[in-house]
């Protein structure tokens, strides 16, 4: 692995390598960005490359799954990224922290049919792919719940009735309503947050801290 990320780093050089998250949070933070003065022209977002160089910028983007974005950058594979706090609660990693983005805010939500929030003492079913989250909100709840980990589509398990409730993440609740489900509890909110590479930020320093203050002053961020 040090062999690997030794022959990474040479073939870059001092290039700066960004790490962008596919899904929900791709566009609200090319948006950040571009309001903080950081251009990325001619970025795909739609298309298959994963990598690409931005010669004339100095910098290299990589279009990675949220989940997997923090272990690319406590490695030193990316010098940052940005990904959602849900995320970085279910994932063990020594990174810096300097940013929370605005835009793309959502919650993190007990949800389930109308009326079926537990009484005190009951047992139920519960899915999530958030079992860290779901760990710390059930030893503080008064009901206890049989967890079933999934890897997506959580919402339908509360649907199909293979768990009573689910702990998910919400934006507008359209996709909730479509399936007859409400939020009965926001347990709470998520945000894209910029995560550093220790290393990355000590050989990038000058270049990262122009980026968050950037950031900043187009009050993208907090």
């Amino acid at each position: 692995m040090r062999d690997l990320m030794q022959s990474s780093d040479t073939q870059r050089g001092s290039r700066l390598r960004l790490a962008l998250p596919k899904g929900r949070n791709l566009k609200p933070t090319v948006k950040a960005l571009r309001a903080a003065g950081i251009a990325l022209e001619g970025l795909d977002l739609d298309g298959r490359a994963l990598r690409q160089e931005f010669p004339k910028e100095g910098l290299e983007v990589l279009l990675l799954k949220n989940w997997d974005l923090p272990v690319y950058v406590e490695h030193g594979v990316a010098d940052l990224g940005i990904v959602g706090s849900d995320v970085l609660a279910e994932v063990d990693g020594d990174l810096l922290i300097p940013l929370r983005l605005r835009d793309g805010r959502c919650r993190l939500s007990l949800i389930g049919r109308p009326g079926s929030f537990p009484q005190p003492g009951m047992q139920v079913r519960l899915a999530t792919k958030y079992l860290a989250a779901a760990r710390k909100y059930l030893a503080g709840a008064a009901f206890s719940a049989e967890v079933f980990p999934l890897g997506g589509s959580v919402e339908l398990a509360p649907f199909l009735d293979l768990a009573d409730l689910a702990i998910d993440i919400v934006q507008t609740g359209a996709t909730l309503a479509a399936h007859g489900l409400v939020e009965l509890e926001t347990i709470e909110e998520v945000a894209p947050c910029v995560v550093v590479n220790r290393a990355g930020f000590q050989a990038h320093r000058r270049r990262i801290n122009e980026w968050m203050d950037g950031l900043e002053r187009a009050e993208v961020a907090s």
